[in-house]
């Protein structure tokens, strides 16, 4: 018989070492799988949101040459969005739209000119889904177009843009040469301010006003408003500059002062004069949208200068070029800035954060411009046309504006702002993740506060105190609640809770305290009277009747809060502490949030700081018990530091869990990215910003990679949330291990 188990082990042994081998080259590889799978996804997160901080380069560099007759006598030119097709200026008002690369001239359209009228200065403004081109004349006047660009494409699918070219405005501003001009066209009304060849400034206002007939609407002007500025200035003028109000006019001067004015209500009031550069401002260039705009001087320096409450402040600095400014241009779909200096050197930046972008250098050019969708320069030097193309993605992103404080259009100081879009294409976007950040903080402070002490009295309260069967029957259905989806607890949160918690506020603010209050007067009457009942201390009958003592203070603490409002607070808490506070109370708030979250999180600490308890030896809490140490000082001084590795790490795999919570949050706050610790705001994190944001986002865009920044950001989170618990777990270890 002994012989026989000893063949048959021998025959078996060599099957059973190839299943263990099997079965630890399977896990082995299972768990090298799984830790490929992360920092694979760690890196395919990486890569869509390190090109956000990127630094940009010149595409491609063409040259084209264009017919000399037509581009000999141009004063500038203007682009197509593709930069396919130039719309050269002539002086003698002649206007052609010339392909590149079919070198011919598509599409002319002669102005009508008064008699020795010439064309001596020209602008192009964006308006509705086309573009205004302003012209300023020899004999005062401004004329302005509308170029209308239509694309089709051939049978071959080759693209061709077609222009037309329709009169819109023309009147007069003044009676010499118009050197450079400003201009503000809408259906509503005409602003414009000019600098003439005599150096005056003339500003002109002219409204449409729509009149309702029985059959029709006529359109009739107002009387026509032409106000001289030049009385003020001490200095000749050198650039003018027009706010997105009509009626703040901004002046630059050669010793490098700024005038503004206010022009309204036919009143002309000098605002302010101030030094803002040591030398000649040689231009102003008025930004995207009108709420800002940039000086360049020569000293080389460009200025971004703001239009704070009738007053103009310098806010940055942009890249210093070593040589004068020569021209300067602003993006049209992007807050970027373009100068270029007396040798050809480009320098892009970004007006929001003061970043450089990108910098080149272009050969001798007679006249220069930027392309329609700021994708490229082009320098025309005799009948050369030089392109250099670029696509800078993301101007608006930098470290700085990312995690600190900016100082964005329209607001009085620096601040961390998210706003991913706005009303209109102007519109600056405001890409600050600490407000994020610091919403998630605030979400998670809250939760595990209301969260922590439940969970852990609660398992030291079912693991020490109550009896086996009870207790088989607790802890299942505390964990059971782990199972509830967060799409419930938030539609609970946001539309049953939230309205509920608004009407009954001082009363839930007093349960707390009264529960506290009840807690330690309630053991010593119970010592008394416990020999006379015939309820045990522990087992159903107790846990049956603890039910309803709670459900009394719940109750009585409403009833109480509900008379302290209406004799303290005069009938609304939330009134009283916006009127006495300043708070402003919302109701979808971080106290909703605590509550419903909290519940969430409670199983997960609850589940793993019981099972700590639970396997403390007993042999230790018999030694105890046998020393004298009653139940709950054995619970305090002995289990508890025992368990507390345990405890530690369900507490901080629940803080892990409220950080990544998405839908609670989506659902029963506002989402309004706020710093404030105030209990009765909301707030935003950044995993609900992700759900909020992602449907709205084009792909590779700015919003896009900001996302996948915020992913890296909560998984830093979680890292060093389960880093910490892993250390401080095996030093408690480490320290009660002896016990």
């Amino acid at each position: 018989m002994a012989q026989f188990k000893t063949d048959l082990k021998r025959k078996i042994e060599p099957f059973r070492k190839l299943k263990d081998k099997t079965a630890k080259s399977i896990f082995a590889f299972g768990g090298f799988f799984i830790i490929i799978s992360i920092f694979l996804i760690i890196f395919f997160i990486g890569k869509e949101a390190v090109p956000l901080f990127k630094s940009y380069q010149v595409d491609s560099k063409k040259n084209f040459l264009t017919n000399k007759e037509i581009a000999g006598a141009i004063i500038n030119f203007y682009p197509d969005e593709y930069n396919e097709n130039l719309l050269f200026v002539n002086k003698n008002g002649q206007l052609n739209f010339y392909n590149l690369k079919e070198k011919k001239v598509r599409y002319s359209y002669s102005i009508i000119l008064l008699e020795g009228e010439k064309i001596v200065s020209s602008n192009s403004y964006p308006a509705n889904t086309n573009r205004i081109l302003a012209l300023g004349t020899s004999s005062g006047r401004i004329l302005s177009f509308n170029l209308d660009y239509k694309l089709r494409y051939t049978s071959d699918l080759d693209r061709i843009v077609d222009l037309t070219i329709t009169p819109s405005k023309s009147f007069k501003i003044s009676e010499n040469e118009i050197i450079k001009f400003d201009l503000i066209e809408d259906t509503e009304s005409i602003t414009a301010v000019a600098l003439d060849s005599k150096e005056k400034i003339k500003f002109f206002y002219k409204e449409e006003i729509d009149e309702d007939d029985l059959f029709e609407k006529t359109q009739t002007s107002s009387a026509i408003k032409v106000y001289d500025l030049i009385v003020d200035l001490k200095d000749s003028p050198t650039d003018i500059g027009l706010y997105f109000d009509k009626s703040s006019v901004v002046v630059s001067t050669k010793n490098g002062d700024l005038y503004l004015w206010n022009v309204d209500d036919e009143t002309v009031e000098l605002l302010q004069k101030n030094s803002f550069s040591e030398l000649n401002i040689n231009e102003i260039t008025m930004l995207s949208g009108r709420n800002s705009m940039v000086i360049s001087d020569e000293n080389g320096l460009n200025s971004v200068i703001f239009l704070i409450n009738n007053k103009l402040q310098k806010i940055r600095e942009l890249p210093r070029h070593e040589y004068p400014i020569r021209h300067a241009f602003r993006g049209n779909l992007k807050k970027i800035f373009t100068s270029v200096d007396t040798e050809g050197n480009v320098k892009i930046s970004s007006t929001t954060s003061g970043r450089e972008l990108l910098k080149f250098k272009i050969n001798d050019f007679e006249l220069i411009n930027f392309a329609y969708k700021d994708i490229g320069l082009l320098a025309l030097s005799g009948n050369n046309v030089e392109i250099n193309e670029f696509d800078i993605e993301h101007p608006e992103t930098s470290i700085k504006s990312t995690f600190s404080k900016v100082w964005y259009e329209g607001f009085e100081k620096p601040e961390y702002i998210w706003q991913s879009a706005g009303g209109t294409d102007d519109f600056e976007p405001k890409l600050s993740l600490i407000p994020l950040i610091f919403g998630t903080l605030k979400g998670t402070f809250y939760a595990v506060i209301f969260a922590l002490p439940i969970a852990i009295l609660a398992a030291i309260c079912v693991s020490q105190f109550m009896a086996p069967k009870l207790k088989n029957t607790i802890k299942p259905v505390i964990e059971i609640m782990a199972a509830l989806p967060s799409v419930v607890l938030g539609f609970l949160a946001g539309l049953w809770l939230a309205p509920r918690l608004d009407s009954v506020l001082v009363g839930v603010i007093i349960f707390p305290i009264l529960l506290i209050l009840t807690a330690f007067i309630l053991p010593p009457i119970w010592e008394k009277i416990k020999d006379k009942t015939k309820v045990k201390t522990e087992g159903l009958q107790f846990f049956l009747i603890s039910i309803p003592v709670i459900l009394v203070i719940f109750y009585f603490g409403i009833f109480l809060g509900d008379f302290i409002e209406n004799t303290v607070f005069l009938g609304s808490f939330t009134d009283w502490l916006y009127q006495s506070a300043g708070v402003n109370y919302d109701q979808r708030n971080a106290l909703v949030i605590g509550i419903a979250m909290g519940f969430a999180v409670i199983p997960i600490i609850f589940t793993i700081s019981e099972d700590a308890l639970s396997n403390v030896p007993q042999h230790l809490v018999s030694g105890s018990l046998a020393l004298g140490a009653s139940r709950w000082q054995t619970a305090l001084k002995v289990v508890l530091p025992s368990a507390s590795p345990g405890i530690f790490s369900g507490v901080m795999i629940g803080i892990g869990r409220a950080i990544g919570e998405t839908m609670i949050v989506l659902m029963a706050t506002g989402n309004t990215a706020i710093m404030d610790w105030d209990i009765f705001n909301g707030f935003r994190t950044l995993a609900a910003n992700i759900a909020v944001e992602i449907p709205e986002a084009p792909v590779g865009g700015s919003l896009y990679r900001m996302l996948f920044l915020s992913s890296i950001i909560l998984f830093m989170f979680t890292f060093i949330i389960n880093s910490i618990a892993e250390t401080v777990r095996i030093r408690l270890r480490k320290k009660y291990k002896e016990l």
